[in-house]
């Protein structure tokens, strides 16, 4: 199942199903407007888009439309929380701390963008780093839980 978060002058944007192949998509508006939603309700919400999605790939969606990539936002727009770890030795930072646990580095929520999106930057004199990445979006999960219990609370990659 592939989802996206089509613009639509909200803060949140509005909620599509995407097709395997990225050709077409459907708005998922009779299950849930936002992908926050789906993560608030996921046990009820998920196996109902995930219907949506067999429909779509079999070409059976009645309300189907080309997909627009150039259309989409940051998936999250209002992340609650986003933490980013290094998978490799940064200049200047320790990939590791002390107890041999990869380092993290918490990030405000507010600037999330989609792919297409411009990138804004405070002036001219500002450089940008960046680089590609995998993002994974968890249910709640207690500080210190255990492996299983954090593969348990994965919902989606991105």
């Amino acid at each position: 199942m592939k989802l996206a978060t089509y613009k639509d002058g909200s803060r949140d944007g509005q909620l599509v199903v995407v097709s395997r192949d990225l050709s077409t998509a459907h708005y998922a508006t009779g299950i849930a407007g936002t992908l926050q939603q789906v993560l608030d309700d996921w046990n009820f919400i998920a196996p109902q888009l995930q219907d949506l999605s067999v429909t779509l790939n079999q070409g059976k969606a009645r309300h189907a439309f080309p997909f627009d990539p150039q259309m989409c936002m940051a998936p999250l727009p209002r992340a609650y929380q986003w933490v980013t770890f290094d998978s490799y030795p940064h200049p200047g930072r320790a990939a590791v701390d002390d107890g041999g646990h990869a380092s993290g580095q918490q990030r405000p929520s507010d600037d999330l963008r989609g792919a297409a999106d411009a990138l804004r930057l405070p002036g001219p004199d500002w450089a940008a780093d960046f680089g590609a990445g995998v993002a994974v979006v968890i249910d709640d999960l207690p500080a210190g839980a255990t492996a299983h219990r954090a593969l348990e609370a994965v919902r989606l990659l991105t």
